[in-house]
């Protein structure tokens, strides 16, 4: 598919889901088909899961001990609906993870954590939340009350 076609078809979609599976090679995607403007331009219904969930952030982190192939841990732009970042599946080691992290990464962005079925939704700039998600800001972890 060439890049112009993808564009259109993004251009005119109603609904657009991005899926999972690796974010580094969909952010790679993404960028390659000049893709990111184009979704968040688009007056279509925006879903992701996973890695299409990160990518939707401003920013997420990738780490090199994910099983995906980095050399280094890199804080990527993602397409920046909303003016945070994102972690999927943040229930690791997770004292270490938190901390090491996404501390670090909380003091010029702030973070949220979403574990396993757990959901975000920004509708109309409100944050609504269904399972367990924190908010990591400034280094300060606070888990969220559900609301979906």
């Amino acid at each position: 598919m060439q890049k112009e076609d993808a564009q259109r078809l993004i251009h005119n979609a109603s609904v657009i889901f991005l899926c999972g599976g690796d974010p580094v090679l969909q952010n790679d995607f993404l960028a390659e088909y000049e893709l990111s403007d184009v979704i968040k331009n688009s007056n279509a219904v925006i879903m992701g899961a996973s890695a299409g969930a990160i990518n939707m952030a401003a920013k997420w982190l990738s780490l090199i001990n994910t099983g995906y192939e980095v050399g280094t841990s890199t804080i990527y732009d993602g397409i920046d609906f909303d003016h945070f970042a994102y972690e999927s599946h943040s229930k690791r080691d997770y004292a270490t993870f938190v901390q090491g992290y996404l501390f670090p990464l909380s003091e010029e962005i702030d973070v949220y954590a979403a574990e396993q079925e757990s959901a975000i939704r920004v509708k109309d700039g409100k944050i609504e939340i269904m399972g367990p998600v924190y908010l990591i800001s400034h280094s300060k972890i606070q888990k969220l009350v559900e609301t979906l």
